[in-house]
């Protein structure tokens, strides 16, 4: 399960469960499309530094939620 929190509310904005023999590196694109994260700072583990979802968030700041 990947989780969206806020820390400055303390609660999870929302999730995204991961498939069988996979990862979060494809639920990650899936649980940003759920989210507003316009103006907002980004933060996440290692697992998550992948071009494709900086570019992901990128858009979102960029174009407001897609």
């Amino acid at each position: 399960m990947v989780s969206a929190w806020s820390d400055s509310n303390h609660v999870v904005l929302g999730q995204e469960k991961i498939d069988e023999k996979s990862n979060e590196i494809t639920a990650i694109p899936k649980l940003l499309e759920l989210l507003d994260i316009e103006n907002c700072i980004v933060i996440m583990d290692s697992m998550g530094c992948q071009k494709a979802i900086a570019e992901k968030i990128s858009e979102h700041d960029r174009n407001g939620k897609n």
